[in-house]
């Protein structure tokens, strides 16, 4: 029988042979009550900070699941750590934590979460002063080379003060600011960090709280209008100094979003033309999603054995290379993939029901 070790090493072969992290600030103050009331459109306060927050300081590439603590022990949140390093990184080589996978994380502790992009400062200050901080995905690097050394890193966003022009973030990396109530992020210093995600963010909230919080959010409640804002804000960003392929990549993953895969595949084309950094891959994956559905395998596979070959967890490069694989006929690497990816993370559900139908169909394919 083929052991689980022998799949791992075929699809690593087969994609390579054949042709980051970090989180954000914290207090020790008691559980936050149900939210103060924002009016929406109303005034902002000119400063304020969210009190409640655990203090969690990092193990190496887990910022993920310690941003992810700090913003649910605002909500009382119980847990551990481990508790989170356990629900979002299974296994010990994974590298990388989705939104969406935080989100599921959070909704099985009785809350629910939104993930959004287009993200900007205004956005972020009602948030925090309607009560809800923000889990955020930035760039960290600590050396000459920006590229060579640029990973993910969250942080939670849990202040601002207009007076000083900054906002306070908890950060497992980094800490929690002098005055352990908020790490200062000058306003003029947070775009450059947060715009290689497409500016996402994180936000949870109480069930009962939802229809305040959707007060708040306005229009962005809805993700296509959430999309298309995103959308233009990185177009309108191609005729400033500060257009570069991350601005490109952006317009890429919000016409993904919008399932406009042709244009999208056009622009991570620029995109990677220009050059990103060799980790981009390990977090984001519309460059997959566009590829695969214009039909360019090969590219997707290409994509997946360059990232395999410097590092073998992230597990969503395992299941696009089985969609890819799967489209080009070769079910055996296409079931090897799914099953890697799985292995790699047991809750990984779009692997879980691509292997399960990929399955499925061959037991209805007559034979013979």
């Amino acid at each position: 029988m083929t052991t689980l070790r022998n799949i791992i090493f075929l699809v690593v072969f087969t994609l390579i042979g054949v042709s980051g992290a970090y989180a954000q600030e914290i207090s020790t103050e008691e559980p936050a009550p149900i939210s103060t009331s924002v009016a929406a459109n109303a005034p902002l306060p000119a400063s304020t900070r969210l009190t409640g927050l655990r203090a969690v300081y990092q193990q190496f590439n887990r910022c993920s699941a310690a941003a992810l603590t700090i913003q649910l022990s605002y909500f009382g949140w119980e847990g551990t750590y481990d508790d989170a390093i356990r629900g979002l990184n299974p296994h010990a080589e994974d590298v990388a934590v989705r939104l969406d996978e935080m989100i599921e994380f959070a909704e099985e502790q009785g809350l629910r979460g939104i993930e959004r992009v287009g993200g900007t400062l205004d956005m972020l200050k009602a948030l925090v002063a309607g009560g809800f901080p923000v889990l955020v995905e930035n760039i960290y690097y600590d050396g000459p080379d920006s590229f060579r050394d640029w990973m993910s890193h969250n942080r939670v966003i849990m202040g601002y003060d207009d007076t000083l022009q900054v906002l306070y973030s908890f950060d497992s990396l980094l800490g929690n600011g002098e005055d352990g109530q908020g790490r200062p992020i000058p306003y003029a210093d947070l775009d450059v960090r947060w715009k290689p995600f497409n500016r996402d963010y994180l936000v949870l909230y109480r069930p009962e709280e939802e229809e305040r919080l959707q007060a708040i959010m306005g229009d962005h409640w809805d993700p296509v209008y959430n999309a298309e804002w995103a959308l233009e804000q990185s177009q309108a960003e191609l005729d400033t100094e500060n257009a570069d392929s991350f601005t490109l990549f952006n317009i890429g993953s919000s016409l993904v979003a919008l399932g406009r895969y042709e244009e999208a595949a056009d622009y991570f084309d620029q995109a990677r033309g220009l050059g990103l950094p060799w980790r981009m891959l390990w977090y984001q994956y519309g460059p997959f999603e566009a590829y695969y559905h214009t039909g360019r395998y090969e590219d997707v596979l290409q994509m997946a054995r360059d990232v395999i070959a410097v590092t073998p967890g992230v597990e969503e490069v395992y299941y696009y290379a089985g969609l890819a694989y799967e489209a080009l006929g070769d079910t055996f690497r296409a079931e090897a993939n799914y099953q890697v990816a799985i292995q790699r993370n047991v809750d990984f559900t779009a692997a879980i029901e691509a292997l399960a139908r990929l399955r499925e169909e061959a037991t209805e394919t007559p034979t013979g």
